[in-house]
């Protein structure tokens, strides 16, 4: 888990504040930590039309379904399903052709870790964009903190 300095005394000078302003600023903060992420992976993500870039959104989050959790995520919209592909990596197959499920399936793996099979390698762009969280987590500090001393929660 990633730490800020000096996150205490803000969070400590944010419970002085009605508790509607102190959600309005830290969604503000995290959905622009969340779009920094979110940017970086549309630079990492290969473009040819430029649809997998445009469906990396940042997404409001239920925060596990726990009441009170501010959460934001960066994901992929459904017109790009295919990005989990280009992620992970798969194995090629012909049009209109698939592994049928039980020891097919399992022949075809097997086949394909010994390289009978055209494996496509990963194209990561998710998981090197999350790598940017810690930035993001002092975006978000620094977001509420200039929320603090411009005045702004006194309203």
């Amino acid at each position: 888990m990633e730490t800020v300095e000096g996150i205490g005394e803000v969070l400590r000078a944010l419970d002085s504040v009605p508790r509607r302003l102190q959600t309005k600023v830290l969604r503000r903060g995290l959905r622009r930590g969340a779009a920094l992420v979110r940017d970086h992976a549309r630079r990492l993500v290969r473009r040819r039309s430029g649809v997998l870039a445009k469906s990396i959104v940042v997404a409001g989050s239920r925060g596990g379904g726990r009441r009170g959790v501010i959460a934001y995520r960066v994901a992929l919209q459904r017109r790009a399903w295919y990005g989990r592909l280009l992620e992970y990596g798969h194995m090629k197959r012909g049009r209109g052709r698939k592994a049928k499920g039980g020891e097919a399936r399992r022949a075809a793996a097997r086949e394909a870790s010994q390289g009978a099979g055209q494996m496509v390698p990963p194209y990561p762009f998710m998981r090197p964009a999350a790598e940017r969280l810690p930035e993001a987590l002092t975006v978000v500090g620094d977001t509420v903190r200039s929320a603090l001393e411009s005045g702004e929660l006194t309203r």
